[in-house]
């Protein structure tokens, strides 16, 4: 778990710059901070799901003209 309570991605290790980017670690590093990514897309997209949704709602809440119309056959 990151100790940061998952904020955003995790910092490089301090050792990452000096062995060309591969700290101990690095990989794990990697992992956490994809899947950092991945929720907050899905976060994102649920959210828009969801205001769609609520339009939806509101369009169907408003009253509208009735579709069938009475015919007089005589």
């Amino acid at each position: 778990m990151n100790d940061t309570g998952f904020d955003g991605p995790r910092e490089e290790h301090p050792d990452a710059s000096a062995t060309g980017g591969a700290g101990p670690g690095d990989p794990v590093e990697h992992l956490w901070n994809a899947a950092h990514e991945c929720l907050a897309a899905a976060r994102a997209v649920i959210d828009a799901a969801d205001a769609v949704v609520i339009e939806q709602q509101r369009r169907a809440a408003v009253p509208r003209a009735p579709r069938l119309r009475r015919i007089d056959v005589q």
